[in-house]
């Protein structure tokens, strides 16, 4: 039993000692320090500023209209009066329209043939063309939803005129014989901003501490500093491993703790993002979230040859991972071998226990797969770190005795 105590107080010691080398190893790095602060106190603000009016408006459009009817300028006018669209300008011809998209002072173009009117006089279908820029799929919703709107209505009351409703009542149970509404759930105004940002608040997260620790750990491989970590210990080298995994975590995990609660509280609340669950939830859903980061950083950071050697190997995979979390794209759809994937990367499950939580009022309970799942891939990234620094350690002491060794037979005459 003592000799257990010693052992727990012994480990307790190391661990602290790391807990603390490793507050001084970050703070004394200029590189480790932009990581781990000023990128996720600055990259939020600036998302957020970004997608802040949530939606696209007065979308510029060209009107190419050979028909130049008293129906062909009323379709030009209802969409010019429509929120989303903003006409810039009559076009003589397509040609003429062209020029003005390829400036990129317009997006659309709104064709409408000569026969427009004397088709839908006669009761036949009438096409009107939307050319639409698809390099912003933003403005090409907005032109999309006000042409729909705006072709429906005139439709409406082109019908109401040919079936000849005499009172206010019975035209509109011609135009609308089946009133309907839609009622959009957790983002009622169907914004950008509402939709992207709370998973781009959790991938910032991860990824800061992903290229943090990275750099780190090429720093540590470059000036050959490891040894510091193992040197002098009582302890067998696999609970110095141990100790050494708890320290790092202890310290980027209380780190973190300041992060998570400004990225995942204040900048919500500053930019009146939803916040519809308790935040000692979220709080409770974090933790296993940022320790499965840390360790799939310390795994990483086998890679990490040199200090700068984590902002070329991961700062591109911040894209496919927000891919990947199933938010931006369906993951039912994803081919079977990326949604394996996805199930090792730490933010696939928390962007959407985030969301879920954050934006539609759910609870720690409604999302315990996600949960769980978190815990899960940081038991497993804790056992792959420790197979990762005993290699390191193991390779370090190689060399280190290689060194020694040279050295005595160089001094020998």
């Amino acid at each position: 039993m003592k000799r257990l105590i010693k052992r727990l107080h012994i480990g307790f010691l190391n661990t602290c000692r790391i807990w603390r080398d490793e507050y001084t190893y970050v703070f004394r790095d200029y590189g480790v320090l932009l990581f781990f602060f000023a990128l996720p106190f600055a990259y939020p603000v600036v998302y957020a500023l970004i997608y802040n009016t949530e939606l696209v408006r007065d979308v510029p459009m060209a009107v190419v209209d050979d028909c130049r009817t008293p129906l062909s300028r009323q379709l030009v006018r209802d969409m010019d009066a429509s929120p989303d669209v903003k006409n810039i300008s009559y076009c003589a011809n397509m040609e003429e329209a062209k020029r003005l998209m390829y400036k990129r002072e317009c997006f659309g173009i709104l064709y409408i043939p000569h026969d427009f009117s004397k088709k839908v006089m006669r009761g036949e279908q009438s096409p009107v063309l939307m050319y639409c820029d698809m390099s912003m799929m933003l403005n090409y919703k907005s032109l999309l939803i006000a042409l729909t709107d705006v072709t429906l209505k005139l439709g409406a009351e082109l019908q109401c005129e040919a079936l000849g409703g005499d009172s206010r009542k019975e035209k509109q149970v011609i135009m609308n014989p089946i009133p309907s509404s839609s009622i959009t759930l957790y983002n009622p105004e169907s914004g950008y901003g509402t939709f992207l940002i709370p998973a781009v608040l959790i991938l910032i997260l991860q990824q800061s501490l992903i290229l943090g620790i990275g750099m780190l750990a090429g720093g540590m491989y470059e000036k050959r500093r490891l040894r510091f970590y193992y040197y002098d210990r009582s302890e067998s080298e696999n609970r110095n491993i141990i100790h050494l995994i708890f320290g790092k975590t202890l310290c980027y995990y209380s780190l973190y703790i300041i992060n998570a609660i400004y990225v995942l509280h204040i900048v919500p609340w500053l930019f009146r993002f939803p916040q519809n669950a308790p935040q000692w939830d979220i709080y409770i859903f974090i933790t296993p979230f940022l320790l499965a980061s840390i360790l799939l950083g310390m795994t990483l950071s086998v890679f990490c040859k040199e200090r700068e050697s984590s902002f070329i190997l991961f700062v591109f995979t911040s894209v496919p991972f927000l891919f990947l979390s199933g938010i931006t794209w369906p993951d039912f759809v994803m081919p079977d071998f990326l949604k394996l994937i996805a199930q090792f990367i730490p933010s696939t499950f928390g962007i959407k226990g985030f969301v879920h939580m954050n934006t539609m009022g759910a609870t720690i309970n409604d999302v315990k797969g996600y949960y769980l799942s978190l815990w899960g891939l940081s038991v497993l990234y804790f056992f792959t770190a420790f197979l990762i620094y005993k290699y390191r350690i193991m390779r370090d002491k190689s060399l280190n005795d290689t060194a020694v060794h040279r050295s005595v037979f160089e001094q020998q005459p």
